[in-house]
């Protein structure tokens, strides 16, 4: 196969960054506030979303499957491509994507397990038991089990067909990769807000956090290229 373009990872990283600084902004300007109020209803004390069977079926259960398909999907054509010749010259590709849709809802599972943030209905504001705690990074038996936000990191984890149309130099599968990852992570991460289980700034961790996965992974599958010495004459 013809050689790859070399992918820009310095560019990759600072994404990430750009990320988490949308994150802390979220949080510090009181735009996590903000969003959550306007999906409570003080009245009932509760986030009518949450009780929408549909909501919970279609935007919670169905779209978490769908994202397992895809993924069953790329490591079935990984594997494959030890057996089949036309795959062969995509298997490097096929077992980073596989490797970075997989990583990044993995390290979000691990995080929610240390960290101390919790969701909006666990909160005394929102009709919760629990009042706001800043600390970051806790005990398990302390931790508060919602940050960052799972199910965004889910969608968020199609972001890894962008990077696989970097590494093949396929402008029409980077694009719609980055389209559909953004799109997912965004209606997933939607669709949790409004149910009163996570504030916004959780779900731009989630992104941050699948993208850089993502962008660790192709670059150690894709590492950069040595500059080539020319020989003396």
């Amino acid at each position: 196969m013809a050689d790859r373009p070399a992918l820009p990872h310095a560019l990759h990283l600072l994404v990430a960054g750009v990320l988490v600084a949308l994150a802390l902004g979220s949080a510090v300007c009181g735009f996590d506030d903000t969003i959550a109020r306007a999906a409570f209803d003080p009245a009932t004390g509760a986030f009518p979303a949450r009780a929408s069977a549909m909501l919970e079926l279609v935007g919670h259960r169905l779209a978490k499957s769908a994202v397992w398909i895809v993924w069953f999907i790329v490591l079935g054509a990984a594997i494959a491509s030890h057996r089949v010749a036309a795959l062969a010259p995509y298997r490097r590709v096929l077992w980073a994507t596989a490797a970075a849709i997989a990583l990044g809802p993995l390290l979000v599972s691990v995080l929610k397990v240390v960290t101390g943030p919790r969701c909006p209905w666990d909160l005394v504001e929102f009709g919760g038991q629990w009042p706001p705690s800043d600390a970051l990074f806790v005990r398990p038996a302390q931790a508060g089990r919602c940050f960052p936000s799972g199910h965004a990191s889910g969608g968020y984890a199609l972001l890894a067909l962008y990077f696989a149309g970097a590494a093949l130099g396929a402008a029409r599968l980077r694009w719609a990769g980055l389209f559909l990852g953004l799109a997912a992570g965004t209606a997933f991460g939607a669709v949790r807000i409004v149910q009163g289980a996570h504030f916004l700034s959780h779900n731009l961790w989630s992104a941050a956090v699948a993208w850089a996965a993502a962008a660790l992974v192709f670059a150690i599958a894709f590492p950069p290229r040595r500059a080539r010495r020319r020989r003396p004459r």
